[in-house]
């Protein structure tokens, strides 16, 4: 888990992830998880937007994009939470692996 603050969604209060909460910069430069900024999202004919929680600038986008895809992914946190996974558990991908081979042999 991430002990800082900037690694989590002020929103939802959930920590980001490279999956599930991914972290997307708004046009005012502030990030938050893509699934509170789908919530947070309005859609009005063929523009989409999204008032910032903290400092209400709005960003819109085209209604035919998606958030994610229209929305930047916070490169520096996204650096962070692999730099964070790999300090905290180097073995969990040797045993990951060995799973894996395990699996396949049981089935053959």
């Amino acid at each position: 888990m991430f002990v800082d603050e900037e690694f989590e969604c002020v929103v939802c209060c959930n920590e980001y992830s490279r999956s599930l909460r991914v972290p997307r910069v708004l046009h005012c430069s502030h990030t938050f998880c893509a699934p509170c900024l789908e919530r947070l999202a309005q859609l009005n004919g063929v523009i989409r937007s999204v008032s910032c929680p903290l400092c209400r600038w709005i960003t819109c986008t085209r209604a035919s994009l998606t958030l994610p895809g229209a929305l930047w992914v916070n490169t520096d946190i996204w650096d962070q939470i692999v730099e964070e996974r790999q300090l905290k558990s180097p073995e969990s991908l040797e045993d990951l692996s060995k799973t894996k081979t395990q699996l396949i042999k049981s089935t053959l």
